[in-house]
């Protein structure tokens, strides 16, 4: 119901989408359910570790009685009431074992008037379907409100958002987001000619923050060094999201906007949310949204106490109930730090080194510009028609994308993912879709998202 609601919304005229203004930001952001998540969060950050210990106990207990009395994957299992140890009787799991099993994770007592079907990118070349509880939405804001607040954020302050999401830019360079006050720049139409008016956007908005893909931002830092521009209003801070940094990018950025730079961590499936805090660039994670493990290339868990061993991030999800994510491979990798404390006092588990699956990869427009493969990623049922899929360029403003389809992919299901990406991206890209069996993979075995034969250099 609630992902038939937003689109619906993000479809509607920018006239009739002003109207969400006149409703407090509390309210567009989840206004209960969000409202007493962020009053919780603050409140329990405060915790120490032993009481944070005590929660996460409870929070497993009672996601893993759910999932051994209603989905039918976990049939079977026998609990003994001490959740960590019954949390280690669960196998570990990940994406592909559930779309192969999707039936058995789905449980038996759902109601989807209380949950909204949700997608996973595509940085494996496979789409997964899951399901969210409709409150999830409005914790997942209230998380990331509270990050946001250790650089100074306020509700309602103005933002600039460089990203993709869900909305429709078409061919235009920005639209507003009511939602949470921000005027969105489109990521796909940064070229030498378009990179002025951004600026320009930039210079009448006066924002407060910048947020978005770390490569699109550093298209505009590189644009604004290189020009020696000086007159961009003051911001707070750059929020960097979806995407990994390179190193000397972020000291790029900040040269560039004189300012600090913020990141987290996160994924579509809501199993690990970790972020930077007012001292430190290291990865504080939430023990509130969920519970991690890192997981050894021996198929075995690293301890807090082995910092120079990098595990994939595993994690079990506390923010969603009704199709519960429980050790869950993310398909990240992390290490734990070797200072388990931090000055500003909050007793969450610091990580750092993360590596993402999502890549700072470019494909290129018909006009130049430079388009994140991150702001391409498109949620589509018609995807969950092909087994995997991957991207390929050869010639500027033409995006080949290679399926190998199920029996059950039709023509209507490539007219219908054309039409996707042509409400995404409007005529900057024309989308071939390609049927084959050949997918090309890296050496270590995973597929390669996108086969760039182009220099994307600006």
């Amino acid at each position: 119901m609630l992902d038939i609601l937003k689109k619906t919304y993000y479809r509607l005229p920018p006239f009739i989408n002003r109207i969400a203004y006149l409703v407090p930001i509390e309210y567009r952001l989840g206004g209960k359910t969000f409202i007493e998540t962020l009053n919780f969060i603050h409140k329990s950050e405060k915790w120490p570790s032993e009481k944070l210990r005590k929660y996460q106990a409870h929070m497993l207990k009672k996601i893993l009685n759910y999932a051994v009395k209603h989905i039918p994957y976990y049939r079977g299992i026998k609990l003994s009431g001490n959740a960590f140890r019954d949390l280690e009787k669960f196998p570990i799991i990940d994406k592909n074992e559930i779309i192969e099993n999707i039936h058995s994770f789905i449980p038996k007592n759902i109601s989807k008037l209380k949950v909204s079907m949700d997608t996973t990118g595509g940085t494996s070349g496979r789409q997964m379907r899951f399901y969210v509880d409709n409150k999830a939405y409005a914790k997942e804001w209230a998380f990331i409100i509270s990050l946001w607040q250790r650089v100074g954020y306020q509700l309602g302050d103005k933002i600039i958002s460089i990203r993709g999401g869900s909305i429709l830019f078409k061919n235009s360079i920005w639209r507003e987001q009511p939602i949470y006050n921000a005027i969105e720049l489109s990521p796909f139409h940064l070229n030498p000619k378009t990179l002025p008016k951004y600026l320009t956007i930039i210079r009448h908005t006066k924002p407060k923050f910048i947020h978005g893909y770390p490569s699109a931002i550093t298209i505009l830092a590189k644009y604004i060094i290189n020009n020696n521009i000086t007159d961009l209003p003051k911001t707070k801070a750059i929020l960097l999201a979806s995407e990994g940094t390179y190193p000397g990018q972020r000291e790029l950025i900040e040269q560039a906007f004189k300012t600090k730079t913020f990141t987290w961590y996160g994924q579509s499936e809501k199993v690990v949310l970790a972020g930077e805090c007012e001292h430190s660039k290291i990865y504080h994670v939430f023990p509130q949204y969920g519970f991690i493990e890192l997981l050894g290339k021996d198929g075995s868990i690293i301890n807090q106490d082995n910092p120079s061993e990098e595990g994939e991030i595993v994690g079990t999800s506390f923010i969603t109930h009704t199709m519960p994510f429980i050790r869950y491979r993310t398909g990240d990798y992390a290490t734990w730090n070797e200072e388990q404390k931090c000055t500003c006092n909050r007793q969450y588990p610091l990580i750092k080194n993360i590596k993402g699956r999502w890549k700072q990869e470019m494909v290129i427009g018909k006009h130049g510009s430079l388009i994140p493969l991150t702001a391409i990623n498109i949620h589509s049922e018609e995807l969950n028609k092909v087994y995997n899929y991957q991207y390929y360029q050869d010639t500027p403003g033409i995006l080949i994308l290679k399926v190998k389809p199920f029996k059950n992919f039709t023509e209507k299901d490539k007219r219908k993912i054309k039409q996707l990406f042509k409400m995404r991206l409007g005529d900057e890209l024309d989308i071939i879709i390609q049927e084959t069996n050949e997918i090309e993979y890296a050496p270590g075995g995973k597929i390669k998202m996108l086969i760039q034969k182009l220099n994307t250099t600006l």
